[in-house]
């Protein structure tokens, strides 16, 4: 553990010191370019590429559905599993579509002058077209899960979707979700922890402030008293 430490802060150390005199402005620099360029059609992009699987897993999860003779349950878990992962890209579009549109809030209020409307356009109108999309895939993959499973309950524009769905799985599903969470809460309190040495090192070293490790202390905090 020693050698290990020794090694690792020679690493963190070496490149904290690169990174220090200069390199980091010039990383920073980039990313900025990078996003100021790809924003206005990110979301657009993205779109494109995470549905292309979705209608794949969807139109797939059907066909299995139609053949399914009702008494081999691997084929049943497949489909699940299909599902399941159908709606785990359509999360990872919303999340991605949301950063997307805070780039283009960012740069349209610092980088004004440089900015044209046709871009604006592109970037409102790519955020709008991932946002439906995600909300039209999902409602589809739940009524199919309902309509497999007519004792589920819920529509994704309830507001209580989430406690309807708990409640009307049954005693082994609930057990699942209930493992899900308890993994979910160890994984973001690893990320928790790395994300708090990043900020505090990138505090001191390249003096971006307090408010990134605030944030996360926040996120800590709702998550460890939520659980």
């Amino acid at each position: 553990i020693i050698l290990l430490s020794l090694l690792t802060g020679l690493l963190i150390g070496g490149l904290s010191n690169m990174i220090s005199n200069g390199m980091a402005v010039n990383i920073a620099d980039n990313v900025l370019n990078f996003l100021k360029g790809s924003y206005p059609v990110a979301n657009i992009v993205l779109t494109v590429i995470f549905m292309l699987p979705v209608i794949y897993l969807y139109t797939k999860c059907r066909k299995l559905y139609q053949l399914w003779d009702g008494e081999r349950e691997e084929e049943m878990n497949e489909i699940e599993t299909g599902l399941s992962y159908g709606l785990w890209f359509t999360s990872i579009l919303l999340i991605l579509s949301f950063f997307f549109f805070a780039a283009g809030a960012y740069f349209s209020v610092h980088f004004s002058e440089n900015i044209n409307t046709a871009d604006l356009i592109y970037w409102f109108a790519g955020f709008i077209l991932a946002v439906v999309c995600t909300i039209v895939s999902q409602q589809k993959i739940v009524n199919f899960q309902k309509e497999m499973n007519p004792e589920k309950r819920g529509s994704i524009f309830d507001q209580k979707f989430a406690k309807e769905g708990e409640e009307s799985c049954d005693e082994a599903e609930q057990l699942r979700i209930y493992k899900a969470a308890y993994t979910s809460f160890r994984a973001v309190t690893v990320a928790c922890l790395a994300l708090w040495v990043f900020c505090v090192v990138g505090a001191n070293i390249w003096d971006f402030g307090l408010m990134p490790v605030a944030v996360i202390s926040i996120i800590w905090l709702v998550q460890v008293s939520s659980y």
